[in-house]
């Protein structure tokens, strides 16, 4: 096995405790280590209080809990920003081992939603900043990302709106995948015909 500092951010099961005798499925379930787990559920958390408290602002439109709302939409969406970013940098450093079994929309999925997870915010915050609402709370703003009063902060704040829900699609088909994989995980693979 290979030193900590080297060693890939997945494991298969045959090397992290499961039945030496059996090889590594390329479709089995996969043992991640603790940053990777931290990193993907953290992300899975903010995005969804992000869907929630963006989608429940945008009903509400007017009052202190819509503004309150928004506020925490920003904040959140600031955040989760720096967690992806941090989370790409470390899957970069720490990248995933080869597979050749492993079919190409995996990796696309996962990629795709690196992008998405990344463009969703970056919109939002464009859309603020040319609309002028990038105060999150009296004193704390986030900063000017876009040239204010462009004139684009709709069309801005619609994109955004539009791949929110692009990201939450993704997410089911990863969550449909990953289910997938659990399932058929002890399933014997059938020889290519």
């Amino acid at each position: 096995m290979k030193p900590a500092a080297s060693a890939p951010d997945v494991m298969p099961m045959a090397l992290s405790g499961g039945a030496a005798a059996e090889p590594a499925r390329s479709y089995g379930v996969r043992q991640y280590r603790m940053p990777a787990k931290v990193f993907h559920w953290l992300t899975a958390i903010l995005a969804g209080f992000m869907v929630v408290t963006g989608v429940t602002a945008t009903q509400l439109n007017e009052g202190a809990l819509a503004d309150t709302l928004f506020s925490l939409h920003k904040l959140t969406g600031a955040i989760t920003l720096s967690v992806v970013l941090l989370r790409l940098a470390y899957r970069l450093i720490r990248s995933l081992p080869q597979n050749q079994d492993q079919p190409r929309t995996r990796p696309l999925l996962h990629w795709s939603l690196y992008a998405i997870i990344l463009l969703v915010p970056l919109l939002g915050w464009a859309g603020v900043s040319d609309g002028g609402l990038r105060e999150i709370v009296p004193g704390f703003s986030l900063p000017a990302i876009w040239p204010e009063g462009a004139g684009y902060d709709e069309l801005l704040l619609h994109l955004h709106a539009y791949f929110a829900f692009g990201l939450l699609a993704l997410v089911a088909l990863h969550i449909g995948v990953a289910l997938q994989d659990y399932m058929t995980a002890d399933r014997p693979r059938q020889p290519d015909e």
